[in-house]
């Protein structure tokens, strides 16, 4: 080993990192020891390696994950800057939506205030032929796939010289969280002729009954929207129906309607 290098002993006093985050960082090739001796094993780390090694202990301070941290870690000074920025926006995002989680479940009830009032009906659906794309993601994907999906469904619609036929529909298969993922479909209603075209499908949406529920944009912000479910749900028991599918939510308006206008019914089909 050439003189020249740094034992570890020395890096670590120079870097204030572990043997265990040393050997870490090496198994995930982030920072490589710069020679090995074959016959004793000592590492030795170059010079200019400090400086690389004290920019990952400050990324994993900030609670970067090392797969991230590998993304950035090479990146020109500018480039990281922004890449971090971005990351940390991310972070952001996480916590105030884990943040309205722990709202709801650590409110205290007021009873001078009324619980939101859902008012669930049947209603009859007929057999449709529906242009869907379907995935199997996390809640943080959710938003941008059922963005991007309703615009690629929209999009080859218009190029077939097909017509939407309905409402947008985005069916829950499974749970969206950060360990379930769904699956979700995102579902258009159409009339036409249309031919499938790569992550896009075409199904015959069944007729039948669903019971279903309208809320104001206002009442479908998360978590409220959790609350319609629940609604819906006990009114099926209730009434002793049978959940026959996976529940839906129909948006019957835009997103940027005033918050007392109708957005977004929670449909489940039952039997």
């Amino acid at each position: 080993m050439g003189g020249d290098l740094l034992r570890a002993g020395e890096f670590q006093r120079r870097t204030r990192l572990s043997a265990k985050a040393l050997r870490l960082y090496a198994e995930q090739g982030l920072l490589v020891p710069d020679a090995v001796d074959p016959w004793s094993g000592h590492r030795g780390y170059a010079a200019g390696q400090v400086e690389r090694a004290r920019l990952i202990a400050a990324l994993r301070r900030a609670g970067m994950p090392l797969a991230r941290v590998r993304e950035v870690v090479d990146l020109e000074p500018g480039a990281r800057r922004s890449a971090v920025a971005r990351w940390w926006d991310g972070v952001e995002e996480d916590l105030r939506r884990r943040r309205t989680w722990v709202g709801a479940l650590t409110v205290e009830p007021d009873d001078g205030e009324e619980d939101d009032v859902y008012e669930v009906a049947l209603r009859e659906v007929r057999e449709q032929t529906v242009l869907t794309a379907e995935r199997r993601l996390t809640v943080d994907e959710l938003e941008d796939f059922i963005t991007t999906a309703a615009e690629e469904i929209d999009a080859h619609l218009t190029r077939s010289g097909a017509a939407p036929a309905g409402p947008l529909r985005v069916v829950y298969h499974g749970m969206v969280t950060e360990d379930g993922d769904g699956p979700v479909e995102v579902v258009r209603p159409f009339s036409g002729r249309v031919e499938p075209a790569g992550e896009l499908r075409i199904r015959l949406q069944p007729g039948g009954r669903e019971a279903v529920t309208c809320l104001t944009r206002g009442q479908a912000e998360f978590p409220g929207i959790l609350g319609a479910y629940d609604a819906v749900g006990a009114w099926v028991d209730a009434h002793g129906l049978e959940r026959a599918g996976s529940p839906a939510e129909v948006y019957v308006g835009d997103r940027d309607v005033d918050p007392d206008e109708p957005h977004v019914e929670v449909a489940w089909p039952v039997r």
